[in-house]
């Protein structure tokens, strides 16, 4: 069996949707394939990401043109021939006219209830890409029970056709010596104070403004000795996250680092006091597992996908009220009993989520398809 895989955002150093990428390929080549040979198309050079590709059963192929208005309908049905595909598996927009079986991975449709937190381009791409592909797809994947009923309500899916994957944490992701991490974070990033931290790219409905207004209240009060550090790229309408810091009284003590090397992160977790994603609305949050993976305690929001997720193991706030975000920082801070037993709650969840597991799971779709 040839199944072809769309991985032209490995690279890109932009969003999740490449943490997904990047952790399928990876524990897909570790599993046992029994006959099943990978293409991974990839967008560009990947540099250290080529060893995914190291196996005699898995390939990677540059897929061109780079605009996806060609790539998706011309150069992947173009592929799809040459490499005679049994099966395509692509994310949220489904290339047109394969002649193989389809799987198609879909985090969330977030769009379709906050079409506030993006551009215009994105919103009627997805609006009128997403619905089309999910018709048209032999079988859908996505990353949650919450994500899943989105799909079935907005959209009149069989509920059969779709099976959840949980994310889970890549394997770096575990608790290190909490002083040994401080001082990697300090040598390469110049950050000496304790930390508040938040991972994700910055973007509207990651809810930066609101937890910039947390931690000035808190600054206010006196007495905080951290930074607030956050971590990831720019992404889309990023302005009005750099405005709220522009303006904000405590900015001196905020440090936004931009993108971090993979390798990096699981020290930040593990030198971070707290680590804070208050997130309007996620498909999944995988930085929280992996927080939580680290054993660092950890707030998130109530609503979406993020209760499911911390199922228990964090604090619940209401995103859209910083005081509310404050308090919940401030409550663990100040509190190491509520720090140890967080981490060994966070510690403890995360166990459920794995990526081993996301990709057994995954390639018993392809197999089932070819059943």
């Amino acid at each position: 069996m040839r199944v072809g895989i769309d991985a032209h955002c490995l690279g890109q150093k932009k969003t999740g949707n490449e943490t997904y990428t990047y952790n399928l390929v990876k524990y897909l080549s570790g599993l046992k394939r029994d006959g099943i040979e990978y293409t991974v198309y990839v967008g560009g050079d990947i540099d250290g990401d080529m060893r995914l590709f190291s196996n005699g059963s898995f390939h990677s192929k540059l897929i061109r043109p780079v605009n996806p208005f060609i790539r998706i309908p011309i150069g992947f049905a173009i592929q799809s021939r040459t490499h005679k595909l049994d099966v395509f598996h692509a994310q949220y927009l489904l290339p047109h006219h394969l002649r193989c079986r389809t799987v198609l991975t879909v985090h969330d449709v977030l769009y379709e209830r906050f079409p506030e937190y993006f551009t215009k381009s994105d919103y009627y791409r997805h609006k009128i890409g997403v619905p089309w592909s999910c018709r048209h797809a032999d079988h859908i994947i996505t990353v949650s029970e919450a994500s899943k009923r989105d799909l079935v309500d907005l959209y009149g899916l069989d509920p059969k056709r779709i099976t959840v994957t949980y994310l889970g944490p890549d394997d770096c992701y575990r608790p290190l010596d909490r002083m040994v991490s401080k001082k990697r974070v300090k040598e390469k990033y110049g950050i000496e104070e304790d930390i508040i931290l938040y991972v994700g790219a910055i973007q509207p409905r990651k809810n930066i403004p609101r937890l910039l207004s947390a931690f000035a209240q808190l600054k206010c009060k006196g007495h905080l000795p951290h930074k607030l550090v956050i971590v990831g790229p720019e992404a889309w309408l990023s302005g009005e996250a750099f405005r709220a810091l522009e303006a904000n009284p405590a900015k001196k003590d905020v440090l936004v680092t931009g993108y971090v090397p993979r390798a990096d992160l699981p020290y930040f977790y593990n030198a971070a006091t707290v680590f804070v994603y208050a997130s309007m609305c996620e498909g999944f949050g995988l930085p929280v597992v992996e927080a939580m993976a680290c054993g660092t305690p950890t707030i998130t929001s109530k609503g979406s996908s993020l209760e499911e997720i911390s199922g228990g193991a964090a604090i619940l706030v209401d995103p859209s009220s910083s005081e509310a975000i404050a308090a919940a920082i401030e409550s663990v801070i100040s509190d190491s009993d509520l720090q140890v037993n967080l981490g060994v709650l966070g510690l403890a969840r995360s166990q459920q989520f794995s990526c081993y597991k996301m990709a057994l799971q995954t390639q018993t779709v392809y197999r089932q398809l070819m059943s």
